[in-house]
């Protein structure tokens, strides 16, 4: 005689089976996540400078570091800065720059030179009302005004920008421990690391909370006349990226942040203070 199972070894039977199909389904669901983030990843390096002079300034030369790294196979320092991939934003309004990577002592450095860089100011564009039924393109454009010094007509000033962006990295980004494995700003002097930051302003640099890394130094090695009482805006940013889809784009990076105001004239070597930021991101 066939015994069949009771109720209770039918649902024992039932829930057996369900464990079964959401062990599958999760298998599935998780190979299939592995296979978009695999298939998606990206590793990134995305480069920035910008500067700006209040006034002119003459008989240029400004060496300013870029992110580099030793390479063990040449015996050299090495910069990730390929100056055929990057754009320029205003530069050509500024005089005629040139601009080349030269070692200095060994280092990549970024060199600037001109016999004149001029500064590049702009007007202000009021917004324009929209009144209801009237069609935005019927409404005059704005005109934009440019001059090479401030007046109340064009009391704007104008930064003068690099950018890179280089979408293959050749390798996994060592964003939590890039100090000795990753492109930094060289020469550099670590003065203090800090972890778990509470966010705000710390020595001239911003911080997220929980942020971790540390606070740098660099020489910018700079010539050029000018006014006592103009200032020269150096800003430069560099950071590594690894970023993946899974349900959404997600990320994890480091960054460094470099910003100082130099007044007057300059002739030597001048230490600026920055911040390098690490492990910032998901893991």
């Amino acid at each position: 005689m066939l015994n069949l199972p009771d109720d209770a070894g039918r649902i024992n039977l039932a829930i057996i089976v369900l464990i079964i199909v959401l062990i599958m389904f999760s298998v599935i669901i998780m190979g299939f996540f592995h296979f978009t983030a695999t298939e998606s990843a990206q590793s990134v390096y995305i480069y920035e400078l910008k500067f700006s002079t209040s006034e002119p300034i003459d008989n240029v030369t400004l060496l300013i570091p870029v992110p580099s790294y030793y390479n063990p196979e040449t015996g050299q320092n090495e910069t990730v800065i390929n100056m055929s991939s990057v754009s320029f934003k205003n530069v050509d309004h500024a005089g005629s720059i040139s601009t080349k990577i030269e070692p200095v002592n060994g280092v990549p450095m970024l060199n600037i030179s001109a016999d004149r860089i001029t500064p590049l100011y702009k007007n202000r564009i009021e917004p324009i009302a929209i009144l209801p039924g009237q069609n935005e393109s019927e409404l005059p454009q704005p005109t934009h005004i440019y001059s090479d010094s401030y007046s109340e007509e064009t009391p704007l000033l104008i930064e003068l920008e690099l950018h890179m962006y280089d979408s293959d990295a050749g390798h996994e980004i060592d964003t939590k421990s890039p100090v000795g494995n990753e492109p930094l700003f060289m020469p550099y002097r670590i003065q203090v690391n800090f972890h778990g930051a509470e966010g705000g302003m710390y020595d001239g640099s911003y911080l997220s909370e929980g942020d971790a890394g540390s606070f740098i130094e660099v020489p910018f090695i700079l010539s050029y006349t000018a006014d006592d009482h103009n200032v020269l805006t150096i800003s430069t940013e560099f950071q590594g990226i690894n970023q993946w889809w899974v349900g959404g784009w997600q990320s994890n990076s480091y960054h460094e942040r470099i910003s100082h105001e130099f007044t007057g004239e300059a002739n030597g070597t001048y230490w600026v203070k920055g911040v390098l930021v690490t492990g910032d991101g998901v893991y």
